[in-house]
């Protein structure tokens, strides 16, 4: 009877002890960790997350979650949907802040891996500081420095320069005697280019008429020989047709 007791008190630890090892060593060796982005990045457009959620035995799924640091009240909006697969060093999740509208700010992103144990809460892992940056700010133009402002007095007036008259030399004798041999002259030299145009046409014209006169004598010689060209021509071959009769 007595060992029957002890028996059963035995058993009775070990039933209480074994659920509390179990559940130790199951979160012990559950893997939940964000690779990047890492605390303090900047983000914009499709953010891939990266990273490793497993477990070797109790594993059920993931999820990934992002939060709004600059509200006071944590409020976790889901980044797709709950994933079923463990997975290692890979891809959790791609975050595309452009589609899902999601403001300029600073946000948290938290990995909670769900595990098969009984009123346990699931891993957890967050990434704080993450800012995420879609629009471009505008650059502000620089501004210019005022125009220098002078203190000095007008300006002094300056006095006018008074230039020296000048004295115009008036005409002299010589100098119109001058004038009138130039203009002689040049009148001289343009009746002279006159008679030698006109001799040149005189020239042009004797030249012409003594060929024309050349070529109707031709025409009129050859309207005279052509008839008796014809007539010689006539008698040799009628003296050659009587040689070939006789």
């Amino acid at each position: 009877m007595a060992k029957t007791t002890t028996v059963f008190i035995l058993l009775l630890i070990a039933m209480s002890i074994a659920p509390s090892s179990v559940l130790a060593q199951g979160r012990e060796a559950t893997i939940a960790i964000i690779t990047s982005p890492v605390e303090g990045a900047t983000v914009s457009g499709q953010v891939v997350i990266t990273g490793s959620a497993s477990h070797p035995s109790v594993f059920v799924g993931y999820e990934v979650e992002f939060d709004n640091m600059a509200d006071a009240n944590e409020i976790w909006l889901p980044i797709g949907t709950r994933v079923s697969q463990p997975i290692t060093e890979g891809t959790l999740q791609i975050w595309d802040t452009v589609a899902n509208n999601v403001a300029d700010g600073v946000y948290q992103i938290r990995l909670r891996v769900f595990l098969n144990l009984p009123d346990e809460p699931p891993v957890e892992f967050v990434v704080r500081n993450v800012t995420v940056l879609n629009s471009v700010p505008t650059p502000l133009p620089t501004p210019l420095p005022p125009p220098a402002t002078s203190t000095a007095g007008p300006p002094a007036p300056t006095a006018p320069i008074q230039q020296p008259p000048t004295n115009t030399p008036r005409p002299t004798v010589e100098t119109l005697i001058d004038t009138s041999n130039q203009s002689s002259s040049s009148g001289g030299e343009s009746s002279l280019n006159f008679d030698r145009l006109q001799g040149a046409f005189c020239n042009g014209v004797i030249i012409a008429g003594v060929f024309f006169a050349f070529f109707a004598g031709y025409l009129a010689l050859r309207a005279r020989l052509r008839p008796m060209a014809r007539q010689i021509m006539w008698q040799i071959r009628s003296e050659m047709d009587d040689d070939r009769r006789g």
